[in-house]
Parts: C-alpha cells; sequence; structure tokens
C-alpha cells in the first residue's frame, strides 16, 4: 500500500491546496461576477496590489484571459489533494483508491474546461465538467464509507466525515461562492483533518511480521 507522504507533509500538502485555492478566488471570482456582483470582503480582497501586479504582468506577456488563468490554475489544489490523502485512501480499500483516482481526475478536467471555455473552443461542451467530478468525489465518498474493510481500523468519525463529503463540498461552494475555487478550499481542509487523524496502511515491516506469524499460526 501506499504510505508517502508523511502525516505531516500531507497535512502541509493539503492545507496548500486549500489555500492556493482560496488565493485564485478572489480574481476568479471578479471576473466571472464582475465588481458589483461579488460579496464586498471578495470585492477587497481583489483590489489588493499584488493581484493587480499579476494581471498587469500577465496583460504584459500577451495573456489577458484572466479566466483562464486563474481558473486552470485550480487544478493544482486538486493535484496537491491527490496527494496528501494517498496513504489515507488506500488504508480504505479498493474503494478508497477509486476515490483517489476521482481527485486526479480533478486535475485534467478542470485545465480542459477552463482552456476549452471560449464559445469557438473545439472541446467547449467540457467547459464546467469540474462539477461532475467533484459531485462524483461526493457522492462516491459515501460509498467509501459503506465499504471501507471493517477490519482495517476506519474510525466511526472518519466514515462519517466521507460520508459528509458532499455536504462539505456544496457548503463550501456556497460559502465561498463560487466552484471550483470555493469548493476545493472545503475538501482541502476535509482532506487535512483525513490526513491527520484519518487511519493509514500498516508500514510494512509491521505487515511482514503479521504475515509471518500468520504463517507461524498456520504451521503450529
Amino acid at each position: 500500500m501506499r504510505s508517502r507522504p508523511s502525516r505531516v507533509v500531507g497535512v502541509v500538502l493539503a492545507l496548500v491546496a486549500a489555500a492556493w485555492a482560496f488565493v485564485l478566488l478572489p480574481p476568479q471570482q471578479a471576473v466571472w461576477s464582475g465588481a458589483y456582483g461579488m460579496p464586498g470582503w471578495l470585492f477587497a480582497l481583489n483590489r489588493l496590489s499584488p493581484y493587480d501586479a499579476v494581471r498587469d504582468w500577465l496583460v504584459a506577456n500577451g495573456q489577458p484571459d484572466f479566466y483562464l488563468v486563474f481558473g486552470a490554475a485550480a487544478s493544482a489544489s486538486f493535484l496537491l489533494i491527490w496527494l496528501a490523502t494517498g496513504p489515507a485512501f488506500a488504508a480504505l480499500g479498493w474503494s478508497g483508491r477509486v476515490l483517489g483516482w476521482l481527485v486526479l481526475a480533478g486535475v485534467p478536467v478542470t485545465l480542459l474546461s477552463y482552456l476549452n471555455h471560449p464559445d469557438g473552443a473545439p472541446l467547449h461542451a467540457l467547459w464546467g465538467a469540474e462539477a461532475f467530478v467533484l459531485i462524483a468525489i461526493g457522492l462516491w465518498a459515501v460509498v467509501v464509507a459503506i465499504a471501507a474493510p471493517r477490519g482495517a481500523g476506519v474510525p466511526a468519525w472518519e466514515r462519517v466525515l466521507l460520508a459528509g463529503t458532499l455536504p462539505v463540498l456544496v457548503l463550501s461552494t456556497l460559502g465561498l461562492s463560487y466552484y471550483p475555487h470555493g469548493t476545493l478550499v472545503g475538501f482541502g481542509l476535509e482532506a487535512v483533518v483525513l490526513v491527520a487523524w484519518g487511519v493509514r496502511p500498516a508500514p510494512a515491516s509491521t505487515r511482514t511480521r503479521e504475515a509471518e506469524l500468520g504463517i507461524t499460526g498456520q504451521a503450529a
């Protein structure tokens, strides 16, 4: 089973994923909703000088499509969450590994979604497809909560949290007013909890010792 990264590194990766999505949120929301269609606190954040500096740099380098840049960049949060949760999902059995693949699928789907947002884009039908990936993650997490092996030591609170993934995604989307950025903030924070306190695969040495004891027991 996958044993890397460590808990500490995994927590850091999940926190960075949530923070990155949050950092991208103000300029992305500004492009989507306009200055007067976004929450006041997001409007205030979007006016900070670092965002203006990044936008000026993008224009100077021939990339004025802020919606594409700040949108596609959210794919990095999917990747970071996937990296962070590898051991946590592996410990949940086959259904947990499928959940990991769904999270990883968010990377190319988000990239293709934003790259094809213009009306004339060849894969314009994929625009917004990351929403379906997020819904699939939330729904499949319920399956994981039920299907995770009973003998794997998965605590009840972890099963409850997994089963509540879809509400977490919905509430973070509503609270931060945009998907996938706001959604990924909530998912990243959920990943922090799963990585920090959830079950992990037993170390290889422990599994080897258990196997040896099992063989010895059969021989006896």
